[in-house]
């Protein structure tokens, strides 16, 4: 694979709720990696048929055909859940596709709507080697890995974790309410295949799954997730035919003989942690001869020890990172209190009299900082409802419910005749 088979998504879009099948999915983000870094607009992108069947292993090109326009088809009208709170937000994927038969080709382009969360991205956003996915065999595995690999810059170059409430991640999966009602088979057709693939043959490792409980019931789920070595310095052919243990091994040079002796002696397992532990080492500068240590570490255990270091400090992150969403989620409850709070007191102030809410809009002016008067008095004369405006929604809001409060207290006589600005 190219550098150019780079696929880059807002973490926005990521954390988007929409449904896709496997081929609607693939076509997605195969025509996402086309995007080049200096696209300011989408243009026409032309997809080979050909092209997309070798990158996905599809061996009958004649039926993928079909299935390409049947997936190009829907995707114009299927629909991606951006809505953020009581902000409804909704796009389709295309906006136009076009299936040239003779040169095998479908030309599409991405909705406008889109161009926030695929190009020219500053900051907020996930990117990953098209190789990784393209072995794939199912939508929920794409789905979790770009949900975990999203997170993974919490992780500082090492471990991370991402957990998931029950019904957000049948959400992300658009798996619909009386599907996989039962959780054992959830688990064993969706999470245990999913997290198959991604260790199989993506550059992340999913090391456990952790099933909370509330109760009897699961309502929780918690993936550990280690980075995987450089196996970019491996041909890419080589990806997801051989074992991770193997791929592994051959990164620090180990020989065939030697390599086929330490997975019959060791296992899979082991040998990946006395890698990771050994390249952990080598990126600190305390290894220099890589091969010769990771023969040590797996004769002697090293890496058991590190291991456990590891699991103690992702514990103290995991707390970290809980912490700071219960403070993030609080904050986030205490806006979305305030909003409604503020939405209610307008809502109610909008239904009085219009000569009522006049003098109450006169008499905020005169008491309004001294700063902000121009401002006001310019949307007083340009706009129908003043207070709507970014600048004085809140303020204007506690000045009603304080005003209402004196009233009701006789601090204050009613307001019963026009008055004017000064």
């Amino acid at each position: 694979m190219s550098n150019q088979n780079i696929v880059v998504k807002s973490n926005d879009l990521i954390e988007a709720r929409y449904k896709l099948s496997l081929n609607e999915q693939r076509l997605v983000i195969f025509l996402i990696s086309i995007i080049q870094p200096d696209d300011d607009d989408f243009r026409d992108y032309e997809l080979r048929i050909s092209e997309f069947a070798v990158t996905f292993g599809i061996d009958n090109v004649k039926s993928i055909h079909a299935l390409l326009k049947d997936a190009a088809r829907s995707l114009m009208v299927k629909l991606i859940d951006l809505s953020v709170g009581n902000e409804w937000n909704y796009v389709t994927w295309f906006s136009n596709a076009r299936y040239v038969e003779k040169k095998g080709v479908i030309v599409i382009r991405f909705d406008k709507a889109l161009k926030k969360y695929l190009l020219q991205l500053k900051g907020h956003f996930t990117q990953y080697n098209l190789q990784y996915i393209m072995r794939f065999k199912s939508s929920y595995a794409i789905r979790l890995y770009e949900l975990l690999k999203s997170y993974q810059y919490l992780g500082d170059g090492g471990g991370f974790y991402r957990e998931f409430s029950l019904l957000d991640l049948k959400s992300f999966f658009g798996i619909e309410k009386g599907e996989y009602e039962v959780f054992f088979n959830f688990k064993n057709r969706v999470i245990v295949p999913s997290v198959k693939e991604i260790n199989q043959h993506s550059d992340i490792f999913i090391s456990s799954i952790e099933y909370i409980k509330d109760g009897r019931a699961v309502n929780k789920i918690r993936f550990m997730v280690e980075p995987k070595l450089n196996l970019m310095a491996l041909p890419s052919k080589e990806i997801g035919v051989l074992s991770d243990a193997v791929l592994a091994l051959r990164y620090f040079g180990i020989a065939e003989p030697t390599i086929q002796k330490w997975v019959k002696d060791y296992g899979n397992e082991s040998i990946l942690n006395a890698c990771l532990f050994v390249h952990a080492k080598q990126v600190a500068g305390e290894v220099k001869d890589a091969p010769a240590y990771l023969a040590k570490s797996l004769k002697e255990g090293y890496y058991v020890a590190w291991l456990e270091e590891q699991r103690k400090k992702e514990e103290k992150r995991a707390f970290a990172l809980a912490q700071k969403a219960e403070k993030d989620e609080l904050e986030r409850r205490e806006r979305d209190a305030m909003r409604r709070r503020v939405d209610a007191v307008l809502d109610e102030f909008h239904s009085r009299p219009e000569v009522e809410q006049a003098n109450l809009r006169a008499v905020y002016g005169k008491n309004i900082n001294s700063i902000l008067t121009k401002s006001w008095k310019r949307c007083m004369s340009s706009e129908a409802q003043p207070e709507n405006d970014v600048r004085f929604r809140f303020d204007f809001a506690n000045f009603l419910q304080g005003y209402d409060a004196s009233m009701a207290a006789g601090a204050l006589p009613a307001v019963d005749v026009a008055v004017s600005l000064p």
